[in-house]
């Protein structure tokens, strides 16, 4: 009866040392966030709305969404508390977009996890000299034509693992 009952033991851990990984293998992982050139600043400078701040950009966005312009690009300064973004009208997304800032890497991290769960994909994931993080998601469908937007504007696309 010992014997079964450490046999038992045994393989209750190595199921849940399986499980283990299997769980981990779902989430997603930043490993690099995306760079912004430098050389294209003054290019973007033009096309940035003043700074606000991040409740008024979301009634921009609505404003801008009415005339047929998409959000595709955004700021955070975490100590002035304002966003700035840009809009582009030669951009027709089919599905939905979603936007984000955090201050810390946990948050965003979550935040990367349920957006890729729930079927969106990051366009772009930025950390600010601040150490805030701003991120725009996309659906799989709109994520060639969105990053093609970006890579004009000297923006790169984020890397992530699993």
């Amino acid at each position: 009866m010992k014997t079964t009952s450490h046999s038992v033991w045994i393989v209750l851990f190595l199921i849940m040392v399986a499980l283990i990984p299997a769980q981990a293998k779902d989430e997603v992982r930043l490993s690099s966030p995306s760079k912004v050139e430098p050389s294209k600043n003054k290019e973007r400078e033009k096309l940035f709305t003043p700074w606000m701040p991040f409740q008024k950009l979301h009634v921009k966005e609505d404003e801008m969404r009415a005339k047929g312009q998409q959000i595709i690009y955004f700021e955070y300064d975490s100590e002035r508390g304002q966003s700035r973004a840009i809009f582009l009208s030669n951009l027709k997304l089919n599905g939905p977009v979603t936007h984000y800032s955090f201050s810390s890497e946990d948050s965003m991290q979550e935040m990367l996890n349920s957006q890729t769960k729930g079927g969106l994909q990051p366009a772009f994931v930025f950390r600010h000299s601040s150490g805030a993080y701003t991120m725009l998601f996309v659906t799989p469908q709109d994520l060639d034509a969105v990053r093609k937007e970006l890579a004009l504007l000297g923006i790169g696309e984020p890397k992530l693992k699993k």
